[in-house]
């Protein structure tokens, strides 16, 4: 224990005048056969009986004989809570697995000291180390993930310490300590998954220290850490009741906004703007989503952050489509591919070239929807080959698409000349009905040497009477 003792800065306390040796030091000995004990020299009858008591019964007795009766009653309690929590939880929980507080003396060597240091500064008057003493206790806790329970325990005790004459508390540092304890209860429940209750303690975290200076070890002002992690906390409840009730998680990504705008930090704010862009959009209001959307563009061009304008471009682009403003969403894929391909990012290349292929696609530019559904194909770094089939396909019905028009100019004018060479492009299947109608050069069907390019002119000579037959 002499270790631990030194880590917290605690002395040894004075030895009993009976005996000579702690309670691990008597403990040690237990077990050993009762001739041998009484012929040591030097032991009395209390030592003898140290020595067959458990570590349990020794510290208690220590803590007793030197008149520290809170520490003894508080320190039972947590036995008496330990065991209560075990039988609640039943003989098939998880609890059981965990070593009983009794049995672990560092711990509880630990626990002895630090309480009746607080105890004694209660008795002193000094609040403010009774409140460092049990602070100090929780934070030693939370190096064991098991003693969860503890730390809650020791944090809930700083809080009462910190709320005892609440009045005088506030003239002594302005309610500091009380705001802290408000900020450890809450990261522990949060740190628990019970974010409801955790912010609840860092919203009063959030109001005591409004209007403070107050800084932290590193010079970090309290409120500006309040709003930062109110907005963390209102995030991920967001995200947790988003499914169930929309509507509330709505109105806390709107909280979130807001801390994250009051703390300062452009780029947190500027996450919470998108984020509640996006779930404007999912509840089908494409306007408010639009205006959200064009708030996170503004940071990030100020920010320089290419990778945030590409996913504003392509929300604002999706937002623009649903309320059909397909000429604005167009111009926003377009912004969306060019950033992408500078940053060399593939994935979100071939992601964003899918989506303005799509869109080219609904509007019947099919030989843009083509071009831009290759390039997706090309640059896809996946092995999803469901995806790139997929991506094949889209291609290739676009290109029929592109194709279908000419085509079928060509069986409607059903003269012999077009009609032997659309036999002809059946061999091949290049996109001669879909090329300019001008007359190849002699050089051009020299070097194509298939006679294919002829096939441009043959789709637009003589086409008299195609009108009257469509």
């Amino acid at each position: 224990s002499s270790g631990i003792n030194a880590e917290y800065g605690v002395s040894t306390l004075p030895s009993l005048p009976r005996s000579q040796r702690s309670a691990k030091q008597l403990a040690r000995g237990a077990g050993r056969p009762r001739q041998s004990i009484g012929k040591l020299a030097g032991i009395d009858r209390a030592d003898v009986g140290a020595y067959r008591n458990s570590y349990k019964h020794n510290l208690s007795l220590e803590i007793l004989q030197e008149g520290y009766v809170s520490s003894f009653i508080e320190l039972f309690e947590l036995f008496d809570q330990q065991a209560k929590d075990r039988e609640t939880a039943g003989s098939d929980s998880g609890v059981h697995e965990v070593p009983l507080l009794i049995d672990q003396h560092d711990k509880l060597d630990v626990l002895k000291s630090k309480l009746i240091e607080a105890e004694e500064a209660r008795r002193s008057g000094a609040a403010d180390k009774s409140y460092h003493s049990y602070l100090e206790l929780a934070q030693y806790f939370e190096k064991f993930p098991s003693d969860q329970w503890l730390i809650d325990h020791f944090h809930k005790r700083c809080m009462s310490e910190s709320s005892k004459g609440y009045d005088s508390a506030v003239e002594e540092d302005g309610g500091r300590k009380l705001a802290e304890a408000n900020y450890n209860i809450g990261i522990a429940l949060e740190k628990r998954g019970d974010l409801s209750s955790a912010v609840d303690y860092l919203e009063k975290f959030y109001n005591l220290t409004t209007e403070q200076e107050w800084q932290d070890k590193i010079g970090d002002n309290l409120h500006d850490i309040a709003s930062l992690q109110l907005y963390r906390t209102y995030t991920c409840l967001a995200e947790e009741l988003y499914e169930e009730a929309p509507s509330v998680s709505i109105d806390y990504l709107k909280k979130a906004f807001h801390m994250a705008n009051e703390g300062g930090n452009r780029t947190e704010a500027g996450l919470a703007s998108h984020r509640l862009g996006n779930i404007y959009e999912a509840v089908g209001d494409p306007e408010v989503a639009t205006m959200y959307h064009k708030g996170y563009l503004d940071r990030c061009k100020r920010d320089k952050d290419k990778t945030g304008m590409g996913k504003a471009y392509e929300a604002l682009a999706r937002c623009q489509q649903s309320e059909g403003k397909l000429e604005e969403a167009t111009e926003n894929y377009k912004e969306f591919v060019k950033i992408a391909e500078e940053a060399g990012d593939k994935g979100v290349y071939s992601q964003a070239c899918s989506s303005l292929a799509n869109l080219y696609n609904m509007l019947g530019e099919y030989g843009e929807a083509v071009e831009y559904y290759k390039k997706a194909a090309e640059s896809m770094e996946t092995d999803d080959q469901e995806r790139l089939e997929l991506m094949n396909i889209n291609q290739a019905i676009a290109r029929t698409h592109h194709q279908l028009a000419s085509y079928a100019s060509t069986i409607l004018c059903n003269t012999a000349k077009l009609t032997a060479t659309l036999v002809e492009w059946k061999d091949y299947r290049d996109d001669g009905f879909i090329e300019a109608s001008r007359p190849p050069t002699r050089a051009e069907s020299c070097v194509s040497g298939s006679g294919t390019p002829a096939t441009a002119e043959a789709a637009t000579e003589d086409t008299t009477g195609c009108d009257d037959k469509k």
